[in-house]
């Protein structure tokens, strides 16, 4: 079926767009399996749509439809904590950066002015 290819392709491009960030090499070696994970229970869930509705079953879930809506849901929650932790760390990372060159600035300055009342 073309819907399959389309979101096989798609799959494809997210995994590769994804692989690429730069990480450090432990985080990006977890990310990496994640991902590859992630891509290949989709790329099952796209093939075997059927099997969804079987996990669904095993797990207690009526459809397969909804099990993908709950996984959904849970991945996109990781998400946004995940974001929202690197947003703190970049916000850290700013503050330290200004707090840095704050102190650089101000000893530059310091340094200008004694070189001034020297001459």
């Amino acid at each position: 079926m073309l819907s399959q290819w389309v979101l096989m392709g798609a799959l494809i491009l997210v995994g590769v767009y994804l692989l690429k960030a730069k990480r450090s090499a432990s985080q990006q070696a977890i990310r990496r399996l994640v991902i590859l994970a992630a891509l290949f229970l989709g790329a099952l869930a796209v093939l075997f749509p059927n099997y969804t509705t079987v996990v669904a079953s095993l797990l207690g879930i009526g459809r397969g439809t909804d099990l993908l809506l709950y996984a959904f849901v849970v991945f996109a929650l990781f998400y946004v904590v995940h974001q929202y932790r690197r947003q703190l760390w970049q916000e850290k990372t700013i503050t330290d950066l200004a707090r840095a060159l704050t102190l650089v600035r101000a000893a530059q300055d310091d340094q200008a002015r004694e070189n001034k009342t020297k001459r």
